[in-house]
């Protein structure tokens, strides 16, 4: 029965060693801010790299050559559709959406961003 006790405040132990690790690295991922009306891509995941902001006033838009077929983050600050022309196919984002590892899904194949809904 010691044992088991033993046991049981080891584990509670190590989750207070570790539990305040997690929410460190919840905190540290948090999305950087993007102006309003706008949606920001980075070329890195994790929000690094390449920048480029598209305001939805802009209307459609090519992604610039830094990043076409190469989002690896994002977060948007209005609704927009990302598209990619061949084959097509179209992403909703709405405001407050984000993404910090974008690259190996939809983000390896965008080719442009428009205003509004898909």
């Amino acid at each position: 029965m010691k044992l088991r006790s033993w046991s049981l405040a080891a584990a509670l132990a190590l989750t207070a060693l570790v539990a305040p690790a997690q929410s460190a690295s919840a905190h540290a991922a948090a999305a950087p801010s993007c102006p309003d009306g706008s949606v920001c891509f980075w070329s890195g995941e994790g929000f690094g790299g390449d920048y480029w902001e598209w305001t939805a006033r802009s209307g459609y838009r090519d992604m610039p050559p830094n990043l076409h077929d190469h989002v690896g983050s994002f977060v948007a600050s209005t609704r927009a559709c990302l598209v990619n022309w061949s084959p097509t196919e179209k992403r909703d984002v709405f405001n407050g959406d984000w993404r910090s590892q974008y690259l190996g899904d939809f983000g390896g194949r965008i080719d442009g961003v428009g205003a509004g809904g898909c």
